[in-house]
């Protein structure tokens, strides 16, 4: 395997929220997450560890993940060329990630998208 694209992370664990701004709420006061970012109605994300906890409106009850690349660029082209069906890579405006996802040979879609900078430990 090359060095080319790799994975070095769980990036984000993501929990769809009927009343986004009170399950964030809930996740900073109740449960003493440290929360990164929040967009009231659109998106909060906690860190926990290494690995984001984001809340986004929609149906509670299913957790998503997504894997994350030091060179998404280069993984990408990496699986392409390995036969692994990708999508193409696109920024997200909700999200702020570059990202792309594939398709693993169960039929599992997976995402990945770019690592970014933790911010510092206290």
């Amino acid at each position: 395997m090359t060095s080319a694209g790799r994975i070095v992370a769980v990036g984000h664990v993501g929990l769809g929220a009927r009343d986004l701004d009170k399950l964030a709420q809930f996740y900073r006061e109740v449960l003493g997450l440290k929360q990164s970012v929040h967009h009231p109605g659109v998106v909060a994300i906690f860190e926990v560890g290494d690995v984001d906890v984001f809340l986004l409106p929609g149906a509670s009850g299913e957790a998503e993940f997504d894997l994350a690349a030091d060179d998404l660029d280069g993984l990408r082209a990496r699986l392409v060329a390995a036969g692994v069906s990708c999508t193409e890579a696109t920024d997200s405006k909700q999200s702020g990630h570059r990202g792309f996802t594939f398709t693993d040979p169960d039929a599992n879609r997976v995402r990945v998208t770019d690592a970014h900078v933790r911010s510092r430990k206290s």
